[in-house]
């Protein structure tokens, strides 16, 4: 009978302990929910979205080579994104990355990798390039800005800092921490 006794002991031992470290895993978040699967929902190649402005024009044209959707926070991850905004009286920026993320409602994209941000002359000729890894764009607020090291080339000057502010609306740029200037002398004719 004692043999019974130690045996259910044991047993009922085991039960609570399971039972509190069942408890424990769920309260500490490492259990993860059936429902929360990271796999994606859906996904496509060659994947192509425009948003349009108030007055039916292309506002913003954004393409990655694949995209995948998350349901669990319903984002969407790009994988090499180009993103083509279209600004009243003036010509498109450009943004290219490696990667990319875009919030469940649109309005904030984010790239990281090689990030380069461009605008061209109706002649194609780049008029102002920025390279730096990681930029946050708010298409609404027409707004960038990343705090990462950024190279900016406008015409004969080069500039190099960290963090970057871009105003679309305004055709402004800020530099946060400035660390040179370089300007190409003139070409003599």
């Amino acid at each position: 009978m004692s043999k019974r006794i130690i045996l259910f002991s044991i047993l009922a031992a085991a039960a609570i302990g399971s039972g509190w470290l069942m408890n424990r895993i769920v309260e500490t978040g490492t259990a993860t929910a059936p429902s929360e699967n990271l796999d994606p929902d859906y996904y496509m190649d060659d994947f192509t979205t425009i948003t349009m402005d108030e007055k039916g024009l292309p506002a913003s044209k954004l393409y990655a080579v694949y995209m995948e959707h998350n349901p669990v926070d319903d984002t969407l991850e790009l994988y090499e994104p180009v993103l083509e905004l279209y600004r009243p009286d003036s010509d498109p920026l450009h943004i290219t990355a490696d990667k990319g993320w875009v919030t469940n409602n649109n309005e904030v994209i984010l790239l990281r990798g090689k990030v380069r941000m461009w605008i061209e002359n109706g002649a194609g000729k780049v008029r102002l390039n920025v390279d730096t890894t990681e930029v946050k764009v708010l298409l609404l607020e027409e707004y960038a800005e990343t705090d990462q090291n950024a190279t900016i080339v406008a015409n004969r000057a080069t500039v190099t800092g960290k963090g970057v502010r871009a105003h679309f609306d305004e055709n402004r740029l800020e530099i946060l921490n400035h660390e040179r200037t370089t300007i190409k002398p003139a070409d003599k004719i």
